[in-house]
């Protein structure tokens, strides 16, 4: 008997190795006293990683004042250790993930939703006055692996995705997860939630993933689900072109204010980062 897709997606044939660089990066993201010098040694061990890192140094997105030439400027003066070694973890993730093969999927508006979700979901949680307050470098971790799952099932189905976001396009107001669940018995975010657990990442990860799309009141999640969920929905609806103003339960309406005028500001610059990654 044919396996269905979700059994073929929980076999762990089916799934992706931890690609080298991103295995030996894991502990130093996860670990909030990750030394500098043992970050930047692992990085420079990726060639193609460090030239991402300082494209992003340089991006105008980051508008440093003067050029960014090695890794550990990248830390020192504009990025920052925990960010860095976040960012080197995700990028390095996204590289093992080949996409090539769907043409319909939209590798930039990933990234741009990632980084941005990441960026805004981290300030939020160093604003916020909710508790347990979230670590804002885990915040930024978890925003930018939030949409993983878009990656898996591209991997694995090319040809199916490509089929799915074509009719996805050609229906105004249908729902990607809808089709997913329909074509898959499976959606984005239970695969991602999925891939997550099985490279072992923190729990916190998975955990957030899998219940992203889940509509519950505040008092039903956790402070972080709440702020990365907020986060990505405004980014996602600047994306599209809804900038409503931002309201965050728990977070001041005047930094609210500055963080999205602050996004819009930088639009252009965050979607050419993302182009170049």
């Amino acid at each position: 008997m044919q396996r269905s897709f979700y059994e073929h997606l929980i076999s762990t044939e089916a799934i992706p190795p931890l690609p080298a660089s991103a295995a030996r990066l894991l502990t130093l993201a996860t670990d909030p006293d990750v030394d500098i010098d043992r970050l930047v040694e692992v990085i420079e061990q990726d060639p193609p990683l460090v030239a991402k890192v300082l494209g992003i140094a340089n991006s105008a997105f980051y508008s440093p004042r003067t050029p960014v030439l090695t890794v550990k400027e990248a830390i020192v003066r504009v990025l920052g250790l925990r960010m860095v070694a976040n960012l080197s973890f995700g990028l390095a993730i996204g590289g093992g993930l080949d996409t090539s093969a769907c043409p319909s999927f939209d590798l930039t508006r990933y990234w741009v939703l990632a980084l941005g979700t990441a960026d805004m979901a981290a300030g939020l949680a160093r604003a916020t006055t909710l508790t347990p307050k979230p670590d804002d470098a885990a915040t930024y971790l978890v925003g930018l692996l939030h949409n993983v799952g878009e990656l898996l099932l591209v991997h694995l189905r090319p040809g199916d995705m490509d089929r799915l976001l074509r009719e996805d396009a050609s229906q105004p107001g249908a729902r990607v997860v809808e089709l997913e669940r329909q074509w898959f018995g499976t959606d984005h975010w239970a695969a991602g939630a999925l891939l997550m657990r099985h490279w072992q990442l923190p729990a916190v990860v998975a955990d957030t993933i899998e219940h992203f799309d889940n509509a519950a009141d505040l008092a039903d999640c956790s402070t972080m689900l709440h702020l990365v969920r907020a986060a990505r929905a405004w980014i996602e609806g600047a994306v599209t072109g809804r900038s409503d103003d931002l309201h965050v339960s728990g977070v001041d309406d005047s930094y609210c204010e500055y963080r999205t005028t602050s996004f819009l500001e930088n639009y252009v610059a965050l979607k050419a980062l993302a182009a170049s990654l």
